[in-house]
Formats: structure tokens, C-alpha cells, sequence
């Protein structure tokens, strides 16, 4: 997998899990941000592993402002269903599921979280 800087930030270090598959990636934006202040960047994900994925999420440590999460599919390749999920711990089991439409012209899913909290926020899809 390769995390891709896209607008106002770069990449920085990058860390994999073999056995769990976890990819931990810094995203650098070349300005020190105050508390309060609000930033806008844009990054991609690609999984060229070839393996079945079936999820997105993002790990917030702290809680803080909006963050929004787009999912893209192949128009060839679109899943059965999406939907959005939270886990306020890795452990701990998922709450905050709501299903999501697949947009026909995009090809892709999202959600805008207004208020993050610690934990996570993720996009989960199903093949079937």
C-alpha cells in the first residue's frame, strides 16, 4: 500500500504491520497549527496488494474538528453495500453504523464527521 500526498501537506514516515495489516502513515503540512485552527489537505490511499479490502478508517487520538472520508470504487467493481461505522478502541466493538448509497456518478461513498471524538472513523464495505 501507498499513502499519496495529494494538497497542502506531504508525506513523512510511514509504518506497516505485516501481521495485521495496519498502515500508519505521517502527513506533514509544513505549518504549525494553533488550537482552534482549521486546515484543509487531501491525500490517497493505493492498495496495490491485490488482496480483498473491505474497509477505510481513521484513528483520532484527540477529539478536534470536522473530518470528511471519501471512499472511491472501480465502476467495474462497485460493492453490494457500504456503510459507515465508529470504535471508540480497536477492542472495542463497532457502533454508529449507518448505511451509505454509492453515488452512481462518482462511484464512491462518504461521510462528514462534525465533531470528532478519540477512536475511529472508518467506511466498511461488503462484496457479496
Amino acid at each position: 500500500m501507498t499513502v499519496h500526498a495529494l494538497e497542502n501537506c506531504r508525506t513523512g514516515r510511514v509504518r506497516r504491520d505485516q501481521d495485521t495489516g495496519v498502515l500508519v502513515a505521517e502527513l506533514l503540512f509544513g505549518t504549525r497549527l494553533r488550537s482552534g485552527d482549521t486546515f484543509l489537505f487531501r491525500y490517497g490511499v493505493e492498495d496495490g496488494t491485490a488482496g480483498v479490502s473491505g474497509e477505510y478508517a481513521h484513528r483520532f487520538g484527540f477529539p478536534g474538528g470536522q473530518y470528511a472520508l471519501q471512499v472511491g470504487f472501480d465502476a467495474a467493481a462497485l460493492p453490494a453495500r457500504c456503510h459507515r461505522f465508529t470504535q471508540p478502541t480497536p477492542a472495542a466493538p463497532r457502533g454508529g453504523r449507518q448505511e451509505l448509497r454509492i453515488s452512481a456518478p462518482h462511484h464512491g461513498v462518504h461521510v462528514v464527521e462534525p465533531r470528532i471524538r478519540p477512536g475511529m472513523v472508518g467506511i466498511a464495505w461488503d462484496w457479496e
